[in-house]
C-alpha cells in the first residue's frame, strides 16, 4: 500500500509541474520550448560577415548596396583586394555596420575607384547617411578620379574611420557635414582637388595619425560651427598646391578647436589660417606644441582679427615661414 500510495504521488507532482511550465509559456509569449526567449536567442546570434568581391571593370555600386541592405547592426562587410568600380554612391543605411577593406598589414588592397558621376550631379562612392550612428570603417582605399564630390561623405554621427586612403577627389577626400563625434584615425588624404579632410557643421570631432598632402586646398578644414574639435599628430604636408583654399589648417567660425602635435610644412601659403569670411567669433582656440615650418606664408595668420577670441599659442617651433610667426590682417 505504501509503495502505491508513494507512486501516486509522484505522478501528481509529475503532472502539476508540466501544467505549471505550460502556463508559464502562455503567459511569457516569447519563450521558446526550451525555455530561452526570442530576445536572447536574437542577442546570442553572432554577426554575419558578406563580401564584396573585386570584379575589376563592372560597376559594382548596386552590389555593394544590397550586402549593405542586407546587413544589421554588428555585421561585417569585407571589400576584397583587387579594383572595383563605381558609377553611383552607395549609402551606408544601417547603424552599427563595419565596412573593412583587405589589406596587408600597413595598406589596403582594396582599391575603390570611381568610374563615373550622374550626369549634372556628382556622386561620391560612399555616403555614411544621416541619422545612421556607429558606423566603423577600416582599411578602404577610394579614388576618386578626380571626378566630382567628396569619395565618402560622412553625415552620420559617431562614425569611426580607420586606416584608409582617400585620393584624387574631384572636391574633398573626407567630407564631413552636420555629423558628431567622428573619429579619424590612421587615414591618409592626398592629390584631392580641393580639400583633405572637410568638416562643416560637426562638432567633438577628433582627427588624429593622419597624413594630409598636396590636396589642392586645405590640407584640414575646420568650418561654419565645427565646434570643439581635435587635431593632433597630423602631418600636413604640401598642401594648397593650387591655391584654391586658406592654407594647411583653414578655421572659420568654429569655437574650441584644438591643433597640437602635428608638423605643418611646405604649404603653398599660410599654415594655420582663420580665413573669417562667415564674420563669426573663433573662440579659444589654441595651437600648441607643433613644428609649423617652411611655409610660403604665416605660421599662423589672422583675417579680421578681432574674431578671434580667448587664443592661446604655445610650445610651437615656427621657423622658415616666409610671411613669419603670427600675422593679422584687417
Amino acid at each position: 500500500m505504501m509503495k502505491s500510495y508513494l507512486l501516486e504521488v509522484a505522478l501528481l507532482i509529475i503532472v502539476f509541474a508540466s501544467c505549471s511550465k505550460s502556463d508559464m509559456l502562455k503567459d511569457r509569449p516569447n519563450v521558446v520550448a526550451n525555455g530561452t526567449s526570442s530576445q536572447e536567442l536574437a542577442l546570442g546570434q553572432e554577426a554575419a560577415t558578406r563580401y564584396l568581391a573585386a570584379q575589376n571593370g563592372p560597376d559594382e555600386t548596386g552590389a555593394l548596396q544590397t550586402l549593405i541592405n542586407q546587413s544589421a547592426s554588428g555585421d561585417i562587410i569585407i571589400i576584397r583586394a583587387g579594383n572595383h568600380y563605381f558609377n553611383g554612391t552607395a549609402h551606408i543605411n544601417k547603424s552599427g555596420l563595419t565596412i573593412r577593406g583587405e589589406h596587408n598589414g600597413t595598406d589596403p588592397t582594396n582599391y575603390m575607384r570611381k568610374a563615373a558621376a550622374t550626369p549634372g550631379q556628382g556622386v561620391s562612392v560612399l555616403d555614411v547617411d544621416a541619422g545612421i550612428v556607429n558606423t566603423l570603417i577600416d582599411w578602404i582605399y577610394i579614388d576618386g578620379g578626380m571626378l566630382p564630390e567628396p569619395n565618402i561623405r560622412v553625415f552620420g554621427d559617431d562614425t569611426k574611420i580607420y586606416n584608409s586612403h582617400f585620393r584624387n577627389s574631384g572636391h574633398s577626400g573626407i567630407l564631413i557635414h552636420n555629423a558628431n563625434r567622428i573619429w579619424i584615425e590612421g587615414v591618409k588624404a592626398y592629390y584631392n582637388y580641393v580639400v583633405g579632410i572637410s568638416q562643416w557643421g560637426s562638432s567633438d570631432n577628433r582627427i588624429k595619425n593622419c597624413q594630409t598632402y598636396e590636396n589642392g586646398g586645405e590640407g584640414i578644414t575646420i568650418d561654419g560651427g565645427s565646434h570643439n574639435c581635435f587635431v593632433e599628430n597630423v602631418w600636413v604636408h604640401k598642401n594648397n598646391v593650387s591655391n584654391r583654399g586658406v592654407g594647411g589648417i583653414g578655421i572659420d567660425g568654429v569655437n574650441g578647436a584644438n591643433i597640437f602635435n602635428c608638423t605643418i610644412d611646405e604649404t603653398n601659403g599660410h599654415a594655420v589660417r582663420f580665413q573669417n569670411n562667415l564674420n563669426q567669433p573663433n573662440d579659444g582656440c589654441q595651437v600648441y606644441n607643433n613644428n609649423i615650418t617652411n611655409n610660403q606664408g604665416c605660421a599662423i595668420s589672422m583675417r579680421h582679427p578681432q574674431l578671434v577670441t580667448n587664443f592661446g599659442q604655445w610650445g610651437n617651433t615656427m621657423t622658415g615661414n616666409s610671411g613669419g610667426s603670427i600675422c593679422s590682417e584687417l
